[in-house]
C-alpha cells in the first residue's frame, strides 16, 4: 500500500492516491485494490473520503462501497450514506448509488434510480453506464421494459448496451455485435422500426422474475 494519507487529505488527492490518474480510471476502469487496503487500514478516513466524494458528485465514490469487504455496521453506514445522497445527487452518482444499494441490501427496488437515469436526457455516456449496471439486477417485467426502451434510444451506444444487458438476461454470453441478425437492426441505418424489432426480440427472450 502507498504511504498513509494525512487526515486533511481532500477527496481529489485521496482519489488519485487510491486509484491513479483520473483519465486512466475513466479509460481503463477503476482498480479497487489500493482503496481496499486503505479502507482496511484506516476505515474512518476512507469512509469520510467517500462521503466527501459523493457530496462532490463523483460517481466512483458511490460505486466503491460495493467493492469493499464490510462489517455489518459498516454496511449499514454506507446504506445510510447512499440513501441520504440520492435525492440531490447528479445522474452518475444516482445510478452508482442504486447499484451499490442493491449490492449492499439485496433489495431489487434500488433499480429505480438506475432506470431513471437510463430513461433520462443526461449525456449518453452516463446512460450507457446505467444500462450496464442493470445486468446485476433480476429481470423483472418493469426492468425488461426499461431496457427495451433503451434498445430503441436515439443514441446508438445506449441501444447497444441496453441490448447487451437484455442478451445477458436471456442467458447468452456473447456481445450483441456477434449476432448479426439482431445487430443490423440496432445500427443507425435501421431506424426506429428496426430498433423496435430488435428490442422486441430481445425482450421476448428474457425469462422474467415476477
Amino acid at each position: 500500500m502507498s504511504e498513509s494519507s494525512a487526515p486533511d487529505t481532500g477527496w481529489a488527492a485521496y482519489r488519485e492516491q487510491s486509484f491513479g490518474d483520473p483519465y486512466l480510471v475513466w479509460h481503463d476502469g477503476p482498480d479497487f485494490a489500493e482503496f481496499r487496503e486503505r479502507f482496511a487500514a484506516e476505515p474512518e478516513l476512507a469512509t469520510r473520503m467517500l462521503r466527501e466524494g459523493i457530496a462532490e458528485g463523483d460517481a466512483l465514490a458511490a460505486q466503491t462501497p460495493r467493492e469493499l469487504t464490510l462489517t455489518d455496521p459498516q454496511r449499514a453506514g454506507f446504506v445510510e450514506m447512499l440513501r441520504e445522497a440520492l435525492p440531490a445527487a447528479p445522474a452518475g452518482v444516482r445510478l452508482e448509488a442504486g447499484a451499490s444499494l442493491f449490492a449492499l441490501t439485496g433489495d431489487p427496488a434500488w433499480s429505480a434510480p438506475v432506470v431513471d437515469v437510463l430513461g433520462s436526457t443526461v449525456h449518453w455516456g452516463v446512460r450507457i453506464d446505467a444500462a450496464i449496471r442493470l445486468k446485476a439486477f433480476p429481470p423483472t417485467p418493469e426492468l425488461v421494459a426499461a431496457l427495451a426502451r433503451g434498445a430503441r434510444d436515439l443514441e446508438y451506444l445506449v441501444r447497444y448496451h441496453s441490448a447487451n444487458t437484455l442478451l445477458r438476461w436471456a442467458g447468452r454470453t456473447e456481445e450483441i455485435s456477434d449476432d448479426q441478425d439482431l445487430f443490423r437492426l440496432l445500427v443507425d441505418e435501421a431506424g426506429p422500426e428496426g430498433w423496435a424489432v430488435a428490442a422486441g426480440r430481445l425482450a421476448a427472450a428474457v425469462p422474467l422474475r415476477l
